[in-house]
């Protein structure tokens, strides 16, 4: 069986390794991901009231926020076993549509695109967002840069801030 190890994953948050593993026809068996780290951020929750951590996870990564603050106010629903009304819940899905679409603007174009884009024969001083943008040139550049523009005045017109939103309740949603 062969063995492809990938270390470090240098396109995500924090510190991971990749091993997959082919069988003797080249299909995959098995692949396992490790996170060697213990980030903690669990710490920071511990003895806080529940109705705070919307805002609190909300801060674990600057790249997907939104993603983090709609966990815990989802998590706080069934906390408290109650169910947004209608409106909050069509909010609430359209605000996380919304950082889905700006989240994987952002990771295709600058996390996973440098590799995928530029090769992953490019040399690594080129596997960056430079590199993609002298690739693919200027014009396609400020179109992305106006997609996540654009998306995050969405976000921050329904969540409140354009970065870690403050505006799920449990069992519904603040004013933006």
């Amino acid at each position: 069986m062969k063995r492809i190890s990938i270390d470090p994953i240098t396109r995500l948050e924090g510190h991971g390794k990749i091993d997959i593993f082919l069988t003797d026809e080249g299909e995959v068996a098995n692949a396992y991901l490790q996170v060697p780290e213990l980030r903690g951020f669990e710490r920071f929750c511990v003895g806080r009231p529940a109705e705070d951590m919307p805002n609190i996870t909300n801060r674990i990564c600057g790249v997907c926020p939104e993603a983090h603050h709609m966990a815990s106010t989802k998590a706080l629903d069934a906390l408290f076993h109650v169910d947004p009304p209608p409106t909050a819940k069509k909010l609430r899905e359209m605000f996380y549509s919304i950082f889905f679409a700006t989240d994987h603007t952002t990771h295709f174009y600058a996390l996973g695109g440098p590799d995928f884009v530029m090769g992953p024969d490019a040399p690594v001083a080129e596997r960056n967002i430079l590199g993609i943008i002298k690739k693919v040139g200027m014009e396609i550049a400020g179109k992305v840069l106006k997609m996540r523009h654009d998306g995050h005045h969405l976000i921050k017109m329904i969540g409140g801030r354009p970065v870690h939103p403050n505006w799920g309740l449990p069992g519904g949603v603040s004013r933006g």
